[in-house]
């Protein structure tokens, strides 16, 4: 009796050892800009908790459409480098979407699931392409109180530096911020002729 026991915690050791070797990454981040006249950003992520199996590597998804696989732990295009183009933003036609980043792992390769997404707010355009209107912001640095400065706009939505949708509000001509902590964020003007993503300073 005593054998057989001690057989099925050695076994049930075992299973849980070995489905702790393939966890999934960290702390995974989304920075992203526009400066003209390009986009700019940034997807980061840590490397999966220790013990794991042999890591060969990331799968990037666009939610469940494999983007790429890379070794590297972060996919970027910003002004001082890149090793990804501006074609990553335009899953779902620009408008944006959610990714995550899944570790793979050897033998196999096997997939390791994944705890955390973020939101890709999608190609931002510059403000002269803006259908019917120009979408003017200001002041910029702002207390939180911003006025809006186009009259077409559907949604407008507030994204944090790590992708995170924090508020959603009805376009007016003016909006209050001031609830929000202060520091960068990213504002989403939807229209339904178009997508503008400005960077916002509150202090």
């Amino acid at each position: 009796m005593k054998t057989i026991a001690l057989s099925i915690v050695v076994f049930l050791t075992f299973i849980l050892q070995a489905s702790g070797q393939i966890n999934p990454i960290t702390n995974l981040t989304w920075l992203h800009y526009y400066e003209s006249p390009n986009n700019y950003f940034q997807l980061s992520w840590d490397e999966p908790e220790s013990p794991h199996d042999e890591l060969i590597g990331y799968n990037i998804y666009r939610e469940d459409d494999l983007y790429r696989f890379q070794t590297e732990n972060t996919l970027y295009h910003l002004e001082d480098g890149s090793n990804c183009e501006t074609d990553f933003l335009m899953y779902n036609e620009g408008l944006g979407f959610e990714a995550h980043v899944i570790a793979v792992y050897n033998p196999g390769p096997v997939e390791s699931g994944y705890t955390e997404t973020v939101f890709v707010q999608g190609h931002a355009i510059k403000v002269e392409d803006f259908k019917n209107q120009k979408a003017i912001v200001f002041p910029n640095p702002s207390n939180g109180i911003l006025n809006i400065g186009n009259e077409n706009l559907t949604t407008i939505q507030i994204y944090n530096t790590a992708g995170k949708k924090i508020k959603e509000l009805t376009p007016q001509a003016q909006i209050d911020l001031s609830d929000i902590s202060k520091g960068i964020y990213f504002m989403k003007l939807i229209s339904s002729k178009g997508v503008l993503v400005n960077k916002i300073i509150l202090e």
